[in-house]
């Protein structure tokens, strides 16, 4: 395991450098696509390309090459953030596919009910070019969609986690937090909260399946009720066809120095597809089994807000690498970490 540390307040191109919400790496182009999580608030909302170079067996320089502006299907790039109440960028997740020379990227939209106002901006599945061009969405299956009621998804708990699998045919998307209809959020000593992992056809862009997932409790209890109190999934990343990592990450306020983070091995062969079943809570599904892989509290050092993973190149000796990216959330008491993993066969 190697770490690399992105300096606060980076810039490129009069952007600030930061958020950076998924990673993906393009082997051909030896390349990496860095999404950042800015609802174009510091710089407009984008996506950035980078050279990571590993010697070593570490993680040796990144340097940020290129940073493309997503944009909305008028071919604007999304306006400051404010200043639209029906417009909310916030980028979770990007993959590309090498296949149709596209990116997709996922956000979580808005869910803000204050002061008598509300503001619903719903969540998006886009797909774009590299140039950040508008191409198309994928259509919200029925239940994902935000409501001023108990019943869609909670507020930032939406599609952190995208994989593409089975030759960039399938894609796999992950619900951060069960929707309202699926029962509660995992919590201290509550192991039972069940989100979801969709399967989408690329091609026709339907929803085949959706797969219940437990989550684990949140690990210690919060000193202070908010609702950034959460376990939950933040990437995802197909092995093979039917076969994910998932990376599950905690956060207690009043623990602000500490996320837990656990990745998890899921297998989808003979899973429950509960694409009809409309409420976990009134029809208790069959959940994926899973295994633990790794738990990041052994390392014995700062684990921060762990958002991204993707499989690097291979190293010298053959073995398989992966690569994680860590939000800082542009703020000061936070790192902008990479990590770099060799996968022991």
């Amino acid at each position: 395991m190697n770490e690399y540390v992105i300096p606060l307040n980076t810039s490129f191109q009069n952007t600030l450098v930061g958020g950076l919400s998924g990673i993906d790496y393009d082997a051909k182009s030896d390349q990496y696509y860095l999404i950042s999580d800015d609802p174009s608030q510091f710089s407009p909302a984008r996506i950035y390309t980078a050279k990571i170079k590993i010697l070593n067996n570490k993680i040796d320089t990144v340097q940020v090459v290129g940073v493309t502006f997503l944009k909305q299907e008028n071919g604007k790039e999304y306006p400051k953030y404010g200043t639209d109440k029906t417009l909310k960028p916030d980028g979770e997740s990007a993959r590309y596919n090498p296949k149709t020379n596209q990116i997709i990227w996922s956000s979580e939209g808005e869910r803000l009910f204050k002061n008598g106002d509300s503001i619903i901006v719903q969540p998006t599945l886009t797909f774009i070019s590299p140039a950040g061009d508008f191409f198309d969405t994928i259509p919200l299956p029925k239940g994902f969609h935000f409501t001023k009621g108990e019943s869609g998804p909670r507020k930032n708990a939406l599609f952190e986690g995208l994989s593409f699998a089975d030759s960039y045919k399938t894609l796999y998307v992950s619900l951060e937090e069960p929707l309202y209809q699926d029962g509660r959020k995992a919590s201290y000593h509550f192991d039972g909260a069940l989100t979801r992992i969709l399967k989408f056809d690329v091609t026709s862009k339907r929803n085949t399946a959706q797969y219940a997932y437990n989550l684990g409790e949140l690990p210690v209890l919060p000193t202070v009720d908010s609702d950034w109190n959460l376990n939950g999934i933040s990437e995802i990343l197909a092995v093979n066809n039917h076969t994910l990592l998932v990376v599950e990450r905690g956060w207690a306020k009043g623990n602000d120095d500490h996320t837990f983070v656990k990745l998890y091995l899921v297998d989808l062969n003979d899973a429950e597809n509960e694409i009809n079943n409309a409420s976990f809570s009134k029809n208790p599904p069959k959940p994926l089994k899973k295994k633990l892989l790794f738990d990041f509290d052994s390392l014995n050092m700062h684990i921060d807000n762990f958002e991204g993973v993707t499989f690097g190149p291979n190293l010298p000796n053959g073995h398989k690498t992966l690569i994680f990216c860590v939000d800082n959330n542009f703020a000061k008491n936070q790192t902008q970490q990479l990590f770099l993993f060799e996968i022991e066969p």
